[in-house]
């Protein structure tokens, strides 16, 4: 299956590919995106090389709004659905419409391609959970650290 190209997604968003000189500032996003809700304490050495790790194999895109970075995302493209392995906004862009555009674009992107998307969420971050069944995903099953979740078209 095809995975995302890096462009505009609307008139005020936009991807654009993490490359070697855009890294640090994907993974600062990442930290302050998942530090808070993650179980335990934040191993930087460890979170680093894992973020180095999925940044080698897994496309991945900086959020841009209004031409500003506000965000990334990390989608890999599967047989039956995109999984959305990381994504994070700014606090700043928080509950301002930007993740609900960003996650209307995406579903968008699955139909387009006939498949659904899947993704996983810290059990701890309520927040996110709330916001994702919002957009119509569903629990498929957790495990002592996460929830996963699905939506279909």
């Amino acid at each position: 299956m095809a995975g995302l190209a890096p462009g505009p997604i609307d008139a005020r968003r936009a991807l654009t590919v993490i490359d070697a000189a855009s890294a640090e500032t994907a993974y600062d996003l990442h930290r302050q995106a998942m530090a808070p809700s993650a179980p335990g304490p934040w191993d930087e050495t460890e979170r680093r090389a894992d973020f180095n790790q999925l940044l080698a194999r897994v496309p991945s895109f900086l959020i841009e709004i209004d031409g500003a970075i506000a965000g990334y995302l990390q989608v890999l493209p599967r047989r039956e659905v995109l999984h959305v392995v990381n994504i994070g906004l700014s606090a700043t862009c928080r509950n301002r419409g930007h993740g609900t555009a960003l996650m209307r674009w995406l579903q968008t992107q699955a139909r387009s391609r006939d498949c659904g998307l899947h993704l996983k969420t810290y059990r701890g971050n309520r927040a996110a959970l709330v916001f994702y069944q919002r957009c119509g995903f569903i629990e498929s099953h957790r495990d002592a650290r996460h929830r996963w979740l699905d939506w279909w078209p």
